[in-house]
């Protein structure tokens, strides 16, 4: 193992954040309800259901390792030949995230959370294995997601 961290991986959602979230999702099924449209009610129940199951039943500290074949990600190994190049994200000047970029069908990108410790000691690493592509930055949606807690 070259080199590994363990980071938190909660959202800190209050009260307030669940409340509004519950009010706009049967608000929206409601909605549909009165429209007749049951399938999108149906949807949305079953995506909220989905989301707050995952959210409640995940691990809260994720632990990230560096190897020579590839990088380990909780259970999950994705070796460097299936990762295509990985980028930096950083909010002013503090490193946040670590993306991979992988040549899989489904998941394509893959973003872990990281301080400027992790992202300096990453930089004498992984630039032996795999390209960095220093061009990615925090689309409108990663702002979103990061902003809105999802």
């Amino acid at each position: 193992m070259l080199y590994s961290w363990t980071f938190l991986d909660n959202k800190n959602r209050g009260t307030l954040w669940y409340t509004i979230t519950f009010s706009i999702v049967v608000g929206l099924v409601i909605w549909w309800f009165f429209t007749k449209q049951y399938w999108m009610s149906f949807i949305v129940m079953l995506l909220s259901w989905l989301m707050f199951y995952i959210d409640n039943n995940s691990k809260d500290e994720m632990n990230v390792e560096v190897w020579e074949l590839g990088v380990k990600i909780w259970d999950s190994f994705h070796d460097y030949s299936k990762i295509k190049s990985y980028t930096f994200i950083y909010e002013w000047e503090t490193a946040v995230l670590l993306r991979l970029i992988l040549s899989k069908k489904w998941i394509k990108i893959l973003d872990v959370n990281i301080d400027n410790t992790v992202a300096w000691e990453l930089k004498h690493i992984l630039p032996q294995f795999i390209e960095e592509n220093e061009q990615e930055d925090l689309s409108f949606t990663d702002k979103m997601i990061r902003m809105l807690k999802l």
